[in-house]
């Protein structure tokens, strides 16, 4: 292999040691304070943005992994657009050119791919409705009163934050981009980087031990289905700009379809119950039917 990809290799060694590590501070609790410190508030909101953005930015910015790996179509031509302003100078007249053409040039890029992608996010959205609602009716059909009484974690929050949407849309793109670049081939990155996301995850004890549990076992499956979905896209249509927002909202979707999933099965399977909000609400009207 090359130099850069021995680099590559590097970047993606940190990368799962990185999350190694973490994985073990959260599974431990301790009394050392710079320990705590940094498992909450602003120390562990700082550690994130360094593991999700920060190795793929210093790829980038190295010169290790191109721009296009990561799928940001247009960003060479970006560069190449507001670079002009060092040789024409800091004028207005010359700043407000440069940044009209370099938007131009770039939308020019995403132009070509904003069908494509929106095809497959519809086509995504259909697949993954199916999906989680049938996976809400079989899990109601085989343990209905597990179905109807198990908290969901979507109850409280259907929409995903932002931010986590982002981190995870630019982090397994670093992950499809490296694989790419390693083997040459875009089919063996975007499945390579499906190996490397699943690989992370099986080394985090807590987060297999949530696909354990019943009531967290759906927000890791939901993960697991846009993984899935995201790198079949991005084999398709290679964008991050692109994708982030479909991410986010095929991320909205199959949140808000495993709670309809489960009220539905609650009302298909335990009629008494009734349309209920929540996984709790239906906890106390089956204790009320049980008490009378």
């Amino acid at each position: 292999m090359t130099d850069v990809r021995w680099q590559i290799v590097a970047y993606l060694f940190v990368s799962i040691v990185l999350w190694m590590a973490a994985a073990q501070l959260g599974q431990r609790r301790t009394s050392i304070s710079w320990v705590r410190r940094l498992s909450q508030g602003w120390a562990f909101a700082l550690l994130r943005l360094v593991y999700f953005i920060g190795v793929p930015y210093a790829t980038l910015i190295l010169g290790v992994l191109p721009a296009r790996y990561l799928g940001l179509v247009g960003l060479d031509r970006l560069s190449v657009g507001f670079g002009g302003l060092v040789f024409r100078g800091a004028g207005r007249q010359h700043v407000l050119a440069s940044i009209r053409e370099a938007a131009s040039l770039t939308v020019l890029d995403w132009l070509p791919d904003v069908a494509p992608m929106a095809g497959l996010t519809g086509m995504m959205l259909l697949l993954l409705s199916i999906t989680w609602l049938g996976y809400a009716w079989l899990k109601g059909r085989v343990a209905p009163a597990e179905a109807e009484t198990a908290p969901s974690p979507f109850d409280a929050q259907e929409v995903p934050p932002a931010p986590g949407t982002v981190y995870r849309a630019v982090h397994w793109s670093f992950y499809r981009g490296a694989a790419w670049l390693l083997t040459g081939d875009l089919y063996l990155g975007v499945m390579g980087g499906i190996l490397l996301v699943g690989g992370e995850w099986l080394l985090d004890p807590i987060w297999t031990a949530r696909v354990r549990r019943a009531p967290t076992v759906d927000e890791r499956l939901t993960e697991a289905g846009l993984l899935i979905a995201t790198s079949v896209m991005f084999l398709f249509v290679p964008n991050l700009w692109l994708l982030i927002p479909a991410h986010w909202l095929l991320a909205t979707a199959s949140r808000r379809w495993v709670v309809w999933g489960q009220r539905w099965a609650a009302r298909r399977f335990y009629p008494a119950t009734g349309w209920t909000k929540s996984s709790s609400e239906r906890r106390e009207v089956r204790r009320g039917d049980s008490a009378g």
